[in-house]
């Protein structure tokens, strides 16, 4: 696919003519594999050597003169008492990004245990965001189409699991190549092109809600926060599926929203210069809900789901809102304005109010990158989750344990919505400094029915990375569309 290698998928229960063979290794010595064994010779020559440990995601090549396959990768998986799905993400995460730097055509893995979790690493690893690489630094020839063997004795089953984990890791790719985009590429207008295209290709119904439109429905929050840009304005950008079955009155429907802000200067309250080239990565939250539709439509899941994404730049300019405004929002709540650049939560709150209104949703979660405190709090392996409900909490919890992608719960109640008190008005956008990714969260309550289950995901920490990462290249991450795809699917047939 686009911006990651085009991989090809082969079950054998023998050897493949593959150029390379992949064995996979615990901390060295292990003994129990039957894969170390075949190749014990050269495995311990690099253990010699002092080339292997067994470190997970470590990586040693050995040459195999003279024959077929020529090139043999050891691959580390940590300590056995460790070993998790993870592991072999990590693993097969280090074999993509060996296998796109050596331009290698065709690598078979020899008995892994988790071939699922590797294969999810392999297509997550062989990303590579390239689109606006010119000649001096583009590739003169990409690399063509990489089969990928998975050699071992494996169930009939495998193959439909293994087509399940390249949908949704495509998918989170696709969410990062959007994401990717610049400012002069992506705004709310052509966002809302590119959710046109994908609504056409996997069958997805797309609605936009202009700034006309959201100006009669009273969408305060959006508006306000898009009037800087009047060349780009604001979209409300709606896309839904019905379910392979169709939607029927006994049909659950689930609401996920993300902020989609497409560059965000801070506005009158101005980011400083250092790294607000990175704030092309503040519509990583609408880019997780994009990927995420675009798998379950591919997916062909039986299940009505409905996501929004509340797009704008926030923009300087002499229409931009500024701190004292007090803006009425979709549901009737108003809102001081005491920093233009807590814009995120305002594009929220319209997009949660008018999506339960109008699909009386059954569980409603959000994502945004919202707030550096919850950076300062967590740091950048795992985001920070909140609500209203413990057991959309649990579940999205329980999702995120199969997935890798980390998240840890922040309480939020009436300590918190507490210090968002206006005097002028009924709420502040920003209060004071303690409790901040709280107060992100405690600021959003205000737009979701206090009996409605609902999840606010800050991503702020994991929706991007400045370093390469196990099976992640440095840039967008599309944190959270495995997540997402999972708490959908766990989902199903509860209703």
């Amino acid at each position: 696919m686009a911006n990651g290698l085009d991989i090809k998928i082969e079950i054998s229960g023998s050897r493949t003519s593959a150029d390379t063979v992949a064995v996979l290794l615990h901390t060295w010595p292990d003994k129990g594999k039957p894969a170390a064994a075949v190749y014990s010779k050269e495995i311990k020559a690099l253990a010699a050597a002092g080339l292997i440990t067994g470190k997970a995601g470590s990586l040693a090549v050995h040459l195999l003169p003279d024959k077929k396959p020529s090139r043999l990768v050891v691959v580390g998986l940590g300590e056995k008492a460790m070993e998790s799905p993870e592991s072999y993400r990590v693993a097969g995460g280090a074999l993509a990004k060996w296998v796109r730097k050596e331009r290698s055509s065709s690598v078979a893995v020899v008995d892994a245990s988790d071939p699922v979790a590797l294969v999810s690493g392999f297509v997550l690893g062989g990303f590579d965001y390239t689109d606006y690489k010119g000649k001096v630094t583009r590739d003169k020839k990409p690399l063509a189409a990489v089969k990928l063997s998975l050699v071992g004795k494996y169930s009939s089953a495998l193959r439909a699991e293994i087509d399940r984990a390249m949908t949704i890791a495509e998918a989170q790719n696709y969410a990062r190549t959007i994401a990717s985009r610049p400012g002069n590429d992506i705004n709310p207008p052509s966002l809302a092109k590119v959710a046109r295209e994908l609504g056409k290709e996997v069958g997805l119904g797309v609605t936009i809600l202009d700034e006309k439109k959201m100006k009669q429905l009273g969408m305060g929050g959006i508006l306000a926060v898009g009037s800087g840009s009047n060349a780009t304005p604001p979209r409300m950008i709606v896309l839904e599926y019905l379910g392979s079955k169709g939607k029927t009155a006994k049909s659950p429907t689930l609401l996920v929203v993300g902020k989609a802000i497409t560059f965000d200067t801070g506005g009158i309250s101005i980011k400083g210069a250092a790294g607000m080239q990175k704030m092309v990565f503040d519509k990583c939250g609408g880019m997780a809900v994009l990927g995420m539709m675009r798998a379950i439509a591919k997916l062909k899941l039986p299940v009505h789901v409905v996501g929004i994404l509340a797009s704008a730049e926030n923009h300087i300019s002499e229409t931009a809102y500024r701190p004292g405004d007090i803006l009425k929002m979709y549901n009737g709540v108003t809102v001081e304005v005491t920093n233009t650049d807590a814009e995120g939560r305002l594009v929220l709150g319209d997009g949660l109010a008018w999506g339960i209104e109008t699909f009386k949703p059954a569980a409603v979660v959000d994502l945004a990158t919202l707030t550096g405190g919850v950076v300062v709090a967590l740091g950048k392996t795992m985001a920070g989750v909140m609500g209203n409900d413990d057991s959309i909490i649990e579940e999205l919890q329980a999702a995120s344990k199969l997935t890798g992608e980390k998240m840890w719960r922040l309480p939020i109640g009436e300590d918190q919505r507490e210090l968002l008190k206006s005097d002028p008005a009924d709420i502040v956008n920003s209060g004071p400094r303690e409790a901040h990714p709280l107060q992100g969260g405690a600021f959003l309550s205000y737009f979701v029915p206090e009996k409605l289950p609902w999840a606010h995901i800050d991503i702020a920490g994991v929706a991007d990375t400045e370093k390469e990462l196990p099976y992640y290249s440095k840039g967008a991450t599309g944190w959270g569309v495995r997540t997402l795809v999972e708490w959908v699917t766990a989902r199903i047939g509860r209703h």
